[in-house]
Protein backbone atom coordinates (compact mmCIF):
# COMPACT_ATOMS: atom_id res chain seq x y z
CA UNK A 1 0.00 0.00 0.00
CA UNK A 2 1.52 3.63 -0.78
CA UNK A 3 2.09 5.96 1.39
CA UNK A 4 -0.77 8.57 0.53
CA UNK A 5 -3.59 5.93 0.47
CA UNK A 6 -2.16 4.04 3.77
CA UNK A 7 -2.65 7.95 5.63
CA UNK A 8 -6.12 8.16 4.15
CA UNK A 9 -7.11 4.80 5.41
CA UNK A 10 -5.91 6.21 8.83
CA UNK A 11 -7.45 9.37 9.06
CA UNK A 12 -10.85 8.85 7.65
CA UNK A 13 -12.47 12.03 6.28
CA UNK A 14 -9.43 13.53 4.67
CA UNK A 15 -6.72 13.36 1.92
CA UNK A 16 -2.87 13.62 1.27
CA UNK A 17 -2.31 16.99 -0.30
CA UNK A 18 1.36 16.98 0.10
CA UNK A 19 4.51 15.66 1.52
CA UNK A 20 7.95 16.92 2.73
CA UNK A 21 10.59 15.15 3.60
CA UNK A 22 12.70 17.10 5.64
CA UNK A 23 15.96 14.40 5.59
CA UNK A 24 18.60 16.45 7.34
CA UNK A 25 16.54 16.92 10.03
CA UNK A 26 15.19 13.85 10.29
CA UNK A 27 10.98 14.26 10.20
CA UNK A 28 8.34 14.02 7.53
CA UNK A 29 5.74 16.30 6.74
CA UNK A 30 2.20 15.16 5.79
CA UNK A 31 -0.28 18.04 4.64
CA UNK A 32 -3.87 16.85 4.85
CA UNK A 33 -7.04 18.58 3.14
CA UNK A 34 -10.68 17.69 4.94
CA UNK A 35 -12.50 16.65 1.75
CA UNK A 36 -15.86 15.31 3.73
CA UNK A 37 -18.81 17.66 4.14
CA UNK A 38 -20.71 15.16 6.66
CA UNK A 39 -22.33 16.49 9.57
CA UNK A 40 -19.46 17.64 12.61
CA UNK A 41 -19.59 17.31 16.34
CA UNK A 42 -18.21 18.95 19.19
CA UNK A 43 -15.16 18.13 20.21
CA UNK A 44 -16.46 18.72 24.08
CA UNK A 45 -20.28 17.67 24.17
CA UNK A 46 -20.36 15.32 21.06
CA UNK A 47 -23.12 17.25 20.06
CA UNK A 48 -23.60 18.24 16.33
CA UNK A 49 -22.07 21.85 15.18
CA UNK A 50 -24.25 24.36 12.98
CA UNK A 51 -23.08 23.97 9.23
CA UNK A 52 -21.51 27.50 9.14
CA UNK A 53 -18.23 27.89 9.67
CA UNK A 54 -17.21 30.15 11.91
CA UNK A 55 -13.59 29.55 11.68
CA UNK A 56 -10.51 27.21 11.63
CA UNK A 57 -6.54 26.94 12.33
CA UNK A 58 -3.66 24.63 11.50
CA UNK A 59 -2.75 22.12 13.78
CA UNK A 60 0.30 19.89 13.52
CA UNK A 61 -0.36 16.08 15.45
CA UNK A 62 2.56 13.31 15.86
CA UNK A 63 2.09 10.31 13.87
CA UNK A 64 4.18 6.58 14.16
CA UNK A 65 7.53 6.92 12.69
CA UNK A 66 8.42 6.53 9.37
CA UNK A 67 12.05 4.40 8.95
CA UNK A 68 12.96 6.28 11.84
CA UNK A 69 11.69 9.52 10.70
CA UNK A 70 9.21 11.44 13.29
CA UNK A 71 6.25 11.99 10.94
CA UNK A 72 4.08 15.13 11.18
CA UNK A 73 -0.08 15.56 10.08
CA UNK A 74 -0.42 18.95 9.89
CA UNK A 75 -3.91 19.92 8.72
CA UNK A 76 -6.80 22.60 9.29
CA UNK A 77 -9.39 21.88 12.16
CA UNK A 78 -12.52 23.68 12.05
CA UNK A 79 -14.55 25.43 14.35
CA UNK A 80 -18.52 25.52 14.53
CA UNK A 81 -20.52 27.31 16.78
CA UNK A 82 -22.10 24.55 19.61
CA UNK A 83 -25.77 25.01 20.05
CA UNK A 84 -25.39 23.20 23.41
CA UNK A 85 -22.79 24.68 24.46
CA UNK A 86 -23.29 27.77 23.21
CA UNK A 87 -20.05 28.55 22.22
CA UNK A 88 -17.82 28.06 19.22
CA UNK A 89 -16.21 25.01 19.70
CA UNK A 90 -13.38 22.96 17.39
CA UNK A 91 -14.58 19.76 15.56
CA UNK A 92 -13.92 16.10 16.60
CA UNK A 93 -11.53 14.11 14.87
CA UNK A 94 -11.76 10.65 15.16
CA UNK A 95 -7.67 10.13 14.74
CA UNK A 96 -6.76 12.72 17.39
CA UNK A 97 -5.80 11.16 20.44
CA UNK A 98 -8.28 11.62 23.64
CA UNK A 99 -5.78 12.40 25.77
CA UNK A 100 -3.73 14.79 24.23
CA UNK A 101 -4.51 16.78 20.66
CA UNK A 102 -1.15 16.73 19.86
CA UNK A 103 -0.54 12.96 18.79
CA UNK A 104 -2.91 10.14 16.84
CA UNK A 105 -4.68 7.59 18.27
CA UNK A 106 -1.87 4.89 17.08
CA UNK A 107 0.90 7.16 18.50
CA UNK A 108 -1.01 7.55 21.53
CA UNK A 109 -1.56 3.56 21.95
CA UNK A 110 2.15 3.23 21.64
CA UNK A 111 3.53 5.45 24.10
CA UNK A 112 0.87 3.98 26.65
CA UNK A 113 2.06 0.30 25.95
CA UNK A 114 5.64 1.83 26.48
CA UNK A 115 4.73 3.49 30.18
CA UNK A 116 3.01 -0.21 30.58
CA UNK A 117 6.32 -2.12 30.33
CA UNK A 118 8.67 0.06 31.41
CA UNK A 119 9.53 3.19 33.85
CA UNK A 120 7.93 6.48 32.48
CA UNK A 121 11.69 8.11 32.42
CA UNK A 122 12.83 5.41 29.84
CA UNK A 123 10.18 5.72 28.10
CA UNK A 124 10.45 9.27 27.54
CA UNK A 125 14.24 8.76 26.70
CA UNK A 126 13.29 6.40 23.81
CA UNK A 127 10.52 8.11 22.27
CA UNK A 128 12.35 12.10 22.55
CA UNK A 129 9.68 13.61 24.97
CA UNK A 130 10.36 15.17 28.37
CA UNK A 131 9.18 12.75 30.91
CA UNK A 132 6.81 15.36 32.43
CA UNK A 133 4.97 15.31 29.32
CA UNK A 134 5.18 11.38 29.60
CA UNK A 135 4.33 11.80 33.00
CA UNK A 136 0.83 13.41 32.03
CA UNK A 137 -0.11 11.54 28.78
CA UNK A 138 0.00 7.99 31.51
CA UNK A 139 -2.02 9.59 33.95
CA UNK A 140 -4.50 10.97 31.51
CA UNK A 141 -4.24 7.20 29.65
CA UNK A 142 -4.96 5.39 32.95
CA UNK A 143 -7.54 7.31 33.89
CA UNK A 144 -9.55 7.47 30.57
CA UNK A 145 -9.11 3.37 30.94
CA UNK A 146 -10.47 3.51 34.61
CA UNK A 147 -13.93 5.16 33.51
CA UNK A 148 -14.13 2.04 31.65
CA UNK A 149 -12.77 -0.15 34.44
CA UNK A 150 -15.29 -2.92 36.01
CA UNK A 151 -14.34 -4.90 38.84
CA UNK A 152 -14.42 -8.54 37.82
CA UNK A 153 -16.13 -11.02 39.62
CA UNK A 154 -14.61 -12.49 42.32
CA UNK A 155 -15.21 -15.69 44.67
CA UNK A 156 -12.24 -15.76 46.49
CA UNK A 157 -10.04 -12.80 47.21
CA UNK A 158 -6.87 -12.16 49.28
CA UNK A 159 -6.40 -9.04 51.38
CA UNK A 160 -3.14 -7.31 52.41
CA UNK A 161 -1.29 -4.05 53.18
CA UNK A 162 1.45 -2.39 51.48
CA UNK A 163 3.74 0.82 52.83
CA UNK A 164 2.81 3.43 49.97
CA UNK A 165 4.11 6.75 51.36
CA UNK A 166 6.47 8.35 54.49
CA UNK A 167 5.71 11.80 53.79
CA UNK A 168 3.03 13.00 56.19
CA UNK A 169 0.07 14.57 55.17
CA UNK A 170 -0.37 16.44 58.57
CA UNK A 171 1.43 16.67 61.88
CA UNK A 172 -0.41 13.67 63.89
CA UNK A 173 -1.83 11.65 60.61
CA UNK A 174 -1.82 8.01 61.79
CA UNK A 175 0.41 5.79 60.40
CA UNK A 176 -2.46 3.44 59.01
CA UNK A 177 -3.01 6.14 56.58
CA UNK A 178 0.34 6.09 54.85
CA UNK A 179 -0.61 2.18 53.70
CA UNK A 180 -2.70 0.94 50.72
CA UNK A 181 -5.08 -1.77 50.97
CA UNK A 182 -4.63 -4.14 48.08
CA UNK A 183 -7.27 -6.58 47.09
CA UNK A 184 -6.39 -9.32 44.60
CA UNK A 185 -8.45 -12.39 42.84
CA UNK A 186 -6.78 -15.24 43.80
CA UNK A 187 -7.95 -17.64 40.85
CA UNK A 188 -6.44 -14.76 38.51
CA UNK A 189 -3.71 -13.43 40.59
CA UNK A 190 -4.05 -10.55 39.77
CA UNK A 191 -5.19 -6.85 42.04
CA UNK A 192 -8.96 -5.78 41.28
CA UNK A 193 -8.80 -2.71 43.71
CA UNK A 194 -6.47 -0.48 45.64
CA UNK A 195 -7.82 1.40 48.72
CA UNK A 196 -6.00 3.79 50.46
CA UNK A 197 -4.92 3.79 54.57
CA UNK A 198 -4.76 0.09 56.76
CA UNK A 199 -7.89 -0.06 57.79
CA UNK A 200 -11.15 -1.59 58.31
CA UNK A 201 -13.04 1.17 56.13
CA UNK A 202 -10.66 0.60 53.41
CA UNK A 203 -11.90 -2.72 52.79
CA UNK A 204 -15.43 -1.76 52.92
CA UNK A 205 -15.03 0.87 50.51
CA UNK A 206 -14.46 -2.38 47.82
CA UNK A 207 -17.59 -4.39 49.26
CA UNK A 208 -20.03 -0.81 48.84
CA UNK A 209 -18.54 -0.34 45.32
CA UNK A 210 -19.12 -3.98 44.02
CA UNK A 211 -22.55 -4.00 45.83
CA UNK A 212 -24.86 -6.58 48.18
CA UNK A 213 -25.24 -9.00 45.20
CA UNK A 214 -21.53 -9.72 44.42
CA UNK A 215 -20.83 -9.79 48.00
CA UNK A 216 -22.77 -12.67 48.34
CA UNK A 217 -20.72 -14.48 45.49
CA UNK A 218 -17.80 -14.36 47.56
CA UNK A 219 -16.81 -17.75 49.10
CA UNK A 220 -13.34 -16.91 51.44
CA UNK A 221 -11.50 -14.09 51.84
CA UNK A 222 -7.78 -14.92 52.96
CA UNK A 223 -5.59 -12.06 55.30
CA UNK A 224 -3.36 -11.56 57.98
CA UNK A 225 -4.38 -11.22 61.62
CA UNK A 226 -5.28 -7.78 61.41
CA UNK A 227 -8.80 -7.02 63.31
CA UNK A 228 -10.11 -4.43 60.67
CA UNK A 229 -10.21 -6.74 57.50
CA UNK A 230 -12.38 -9.46 59.59
CA UNK A 231 -14.71 -7.52 61.04
CA UNK A 232 -15.25 -6.03 57.67
CA UNK A 233 -15.84 -9.28 56.07
CA UNK A 234 -18.24 -10.25 58.92
CA UNK A 235 -20.06 -6.83 58.67
CA UNK A 236 -20.57 -6.77 54.64
CA UNK A 237 -19.87 -10.58 53.42
CA UNK A 238 -21.54 -12.57 56.44
CA UNK A 239 -21.27 -15.71 54.13
CA UNK A 240 -17.69 -15.70 53.44
CA UNK A 241 -15.31 -17.09 55.42
CA UNK A 242 -11.89 -15.67 57.02
CA UNK A 243 -9.11 -17.61 56.66
CA UNK A 244 -6.06 -16.65 58.27
CA UNK A 245 -2.90 -16.54 56.39
CA UNK A 246 -0.09 -19.03 57.33
CA UNK A 247 2.84 -17.04 56.08
CA UNK A 248 1.48 -14.20 58.80
CA UNK A 249 0.58 -16.98 61.36
CA UNK A 250 4.47 -18.44 60.81
CA UNK A 251 5.91 -15.55 60.55
CA UNK A 252 4.65 -14.71 64.35
CA UNK A 253 5.07 -17.60 65.84
CA UNK A 254 8.35 -18.03 64.91
CA UNK A 255 8.78 -14.45 66.27
CA UNK A 256 7.93 -15.77 69.87
CA UNK A 257 10.16 -19.05 69.50
CA UNK A 258 13.11 -17.13 68.68
CA UNK A 259 12.43 -14.85 71.52
CA UNK A 260 11.81 -17.72 74.00
CA UNK A 261 15.47 -19.18 72.34
CA UNK A 262 17.13 -16.06 72.84
CA UNK A 263 16.11 -16.22 76.64
CA UNK A 264 17.52 -19.81 77.00
CA UNK A 265 20.73 -18.87 75.59
CA UNK A 266 21.06 -15.61 77.57
CA UNK A 267 19.67 -17.78 81.36
CA UNK A 268 19.94 -20.81 81.07
CA UNK A 269 23.09 -21.66 78.86
CA UNK A 270 26.89 -21.48 79.69
CA UNK A 271 30.24 -21.99 77.82
CA UNK A 272 30.26 -24.08 74.15
CA UNK A 273 26.19 -23.98 74.90
CA UNK A 274 25.57 -20.57 75.09
CA UNK A 275 28.08 -20.07 71.83
CA UNK A 276 26.27 -22.74 70.28
CA UNK A 277 22.75 -20.95 70.94
CA UNK A 278 23.73 -17.34 70.03
CA UNK A 279 21.69 -14.93 68.02
CA UNK A 280 23.84 -16.31 65.00
CA UNK A 281 22.57 -19.74 64.65
CA UNK A 282 18.54 -18.12 65.27
CA UNK A 283 17.41 -19.29 61.69
CA UNK A 284 18.65 -22.85 62.03
CA UNK A 285 16.25 -23.70 65.32
CA UNK A 286 13.33 -22.27 63.32
CA UNK A 287 14.13 -24.51 60.16
CA UNK A 288 12.19 -27.34 59.72
CA UNK A 289 14.00 -30.55 60.76
CA UNK A 290 13.70 -32.25 57.08
CA UNK A 291 15.04 -29.27 55.25
CA UNK A 292 18.48 -29.06 57.27
CA UNK A 293 21.82 -31.02 55.95
CA UNK A 294 23.70 -33.13 58.11
CA UNK A 295 25.95 -30.27 59.44
CA UNK A 296 22.80 -28.47 61.09
CA UNK A 297 21.31 -32.14 62.12
CA UNK A 298 24.39 -32.60 63.77
CA UNK A 299 24.89 -28.85 65.43
CA UNK A 300 21.25 -28.86 66.72
CA UNK A 301 21.81 -31.99 68.17
CA UNK A 302 24.59 -31.06 70.20
CA UNK A 303 22.48 -28.96 71.95
CA UNK A 304 19.82 -31.39 72.35
CA UNK A 305 21.72 -34.04 74.19
CA UNK A 306 22.94 -31.26 76.60
CA UNK A 307 20.01 -29.06 77.13
CA UNK A 308 16.08 -30.47 77.39
CA UNK A 309 14.42 -27.32 77.12
CA UNK A 310 15.44 -27.31 73.26
CA UNK A 311 14.25 -30.21 73.17
CA UNK A 312 10.62 -29.25 74.21
CA UNK A 313 11.39 -25.73 71.71
CA UNK A 314 12.35 -28.15 69.17
CA UNK A 315 8.90 -30.34 69.73
CA UNK A 316 7.11 -26.91 69.84
CA UNK A 317 8.24 -25.85 66.78
CA UNK A 318 8.08 -28.98 65.16
CA UNK A 319 4.35 -29.57 66.35
CA UNK A 320 3.48 -26.30 64.09
CA UNK A 321 4.63 -27.76 60.99
CA UNK A 322 2.54 -30.72 61.89
CA UNK A 323 -0.23 -28.37 62.53
CA UNK A 324 -0.46 -27.82 58.87
CA UNK A 325 -0.01 -30.71 57.28
CA UNK A 326 -3.04 -32.14 59.40
CA UNK A 327 -5.69 -33.70 57.28
CA UNK A 328 -9.29 -31.94 59.25
CA UNK A 329 -9.70 -29.75 62.18
CA UNK A 330 -9.83 -31.92 64.63
CA UNK A 331 -6.20 -33.33 63.87
CA UNK A 332 -4.80 -30.08 64.18
CA UNK A 333 -6.65 -29.36 67.13
CA UNK A 334 -5.15 -32.53 68.88
CA UNK A 335 -1.37 -31.56 68.13
CA UNK A 336 -2.30 -27.99 68.89
CA UNK A 337 -3.15 -29.10 72.71
CA UNK A 338 -0.16 -31.32 72.69
CA UNK A 339 1.72 -28.06 71.79
CA UNK A 340 0.22 -26.67 74.76
CA UNK A 341 1.46 -29.39 77.24
CA UNK A 342 4.99 -28.82 76.19
CA UNK A 343 4.62 -25.36 76.42
CA UNK A 344 3.49 -25.97 80.57
CA UNK A 345 5.93 -29.02 80.93
CA UNK A 346 8.54 -26.15 80.25
CA UNK A 347 7.47 -23.71 82.61
CA UNK A 348 9.66 -20.99 80.96
CA UNK A 349 8.23 -20.46 77.28
CA UNK A 350 7.01 -16.78 78.63
CA UNK A 351 6.59 -16.12 75.69
CA UNK A 352 4.92 -19.01 73.60
CA UNK A 353 2.40 -19.19 76.20
CA UNK A 354 1.19 -15.84 75.39
CA UNK A 355 1.16 -17.01 71.97
CA UNK A 356 -0.87 -20.11 72.99
CA UNK A 357 -3.53 -18.77 75.19
CA UNK A 358 -3.79 -15.92 72.32
CA UNK A 359 -4.33 -18.46 69.77
CA UNK A 360 -6.66 -20.61 71.42
CA UNK A 361 -9.18 -17.87 71.98
CA UNK A 362 -8.89 -17.44 68.25
CA UNK A 363 -8.99 -21.05 67.17
CA UNK A 364 -12.60 -20.41 65.63
CA UNK A 365 -11.06 -18.18 62.76
CA UNK A 366 -8.10 -20.28 62.16
CA UNK A 367 -9.76 -23.69 61.92
CA UNK A 368 -11.20 -22.28 58.77
CA UNK A 369 -7.97 -23.12 56.97
CA UNK A 370 -8.50 -27.05 57.21
CA UNK A 371 -11.56 -26.29 54.89
CA UNK A 372 -10.18 -23.89 52.39
CA UNK A 373 -7.01 -24.29 52.31
CA UNK A 374 -5.83 -20.55 51.05
CA UNK A 375 -3.44 -18.12 51.94
CA UNK A 376 -2.67 -14.95 51.05
CA UNK A 377 0.61 -15.54 50.05
CA UNK A 378 -0.05 -14.37 46.13
CA UNK A 379 -0.59 -10.81 47.99
CA UNK A 380 3.06 -10.94 49.26
CA UNK A 381 3.83 -11.67 45.76
CA UNK A 382 2.61 -9.07 44.56
CA UNK A 383 3.51 -6.44 47.58
CA UNK A 384 7.24 -7.28 46.07
CA UNK A 385 5.94 -6.30 42.61
CA UNK A 386 4.34 -2.78 43.94
CA UNK A 387 8.00 -2.29 45.87
CA UNK A 388 9.75 -3.09 42.47
CA UNK A 389 7.63 -0.92 40.75
CA UNK A 390 8.15 2.00 43.24
CA UNK A 391 11.42 1.46 43.62
CA UNK A 392 11.69 2.05 39.64
CA UNK A 393 9.87 5.67 39.96
CA UNK A 394 11.92 6.41 43.02
CA UNK A 395 8.53 7.13 45.02
CA UNK A 396 5.40 8.73 44.15
CA UNK A 397 4.46 11.79 45.13
CA UNK A 398 1.03 12.10 43.60
CA UNK A 399 -1.01 8.85 45.38
CA UNK A 400 -4.08 9.06 42.87
CA UNK A 401 -1.35 8.15 40.19
CA UNK A 402 0.54 5.21 42.38
CA UNK A 403 -3.00 3.32 42.73
CA UNK A 404 -3.67 3.74 39.00
CA UNK A 405 0.12 2.60 38.32
CA UNK A 406 -0.41 -0.77 40.59
CA UNK A 407 -4.09 -1.30 38.80
CA UNK A 408 -2.41 -1.07 35.62
CA UNK A 409 1.21 -3.57 36.03
CA UNK A 410 -0.45 -5.54 38.96
CA UNK A 411 -4.23 -5.77 37.95
CA UNK A 412 -6.54 -5.16 34.64
CA UNK A 413 -6.03 -1.62 34.35
CA UNK A 414 -4.30 -1.68 30.79
CA UNK A 415 -4.75 -1.95 26.75
CA UNK A 416 -4.80 -5.90 27.64
CA UNK A 417 -7.98 -6.23 29.61
CA UNK A 418 -9.86 -2.81 29.17
CA UNK A 419 -10.92 -1.70 25.87
CA UNK A 420 -9.93 1.57 24.43
CA UNK A 421 -10.51 3.40 20.66
CA UNK A 422 -8.42 2.38 18.62
CA UNK A 423 -8.45 2.88 15.04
Amino acid sequence: MRLPRFISKITPGFEVIDIKEWISKGYIEIYLKNKEESPRTCNKCGHNLDNAKVGEHRIKVRSLDIHKFKTYLILKRQKHFCGNCKKVRSETLDFISKESPHVTEEYAWWLGRLCEISPVSRAAEFTGNSPMTMWRFDFARMRRLFQNYKIPKVSRISVDEVYARRQKYYKKESRDKRFFTIISDLKTGRVVWVSESRSKEALDEFFHIIGEERCKEIEVVAGDQFDGYKKSVEENCPHATFVWDRFHIMQTFEKYVNDDRAWLSGHMCKGEMKRMTRGKFKQLFLKKAERRDKFENRHINDVLKDNHYFVLLELIKEGMFQIYQSKNEIEARDKFDEMGEWIKQSKVFYNLEKWWKTFDSNWNTFKNYFKYRVSSSLSEGINNVIKTVKKRAYGYRNMAYFKLKILQVCGFLNSKYVPIDFQ
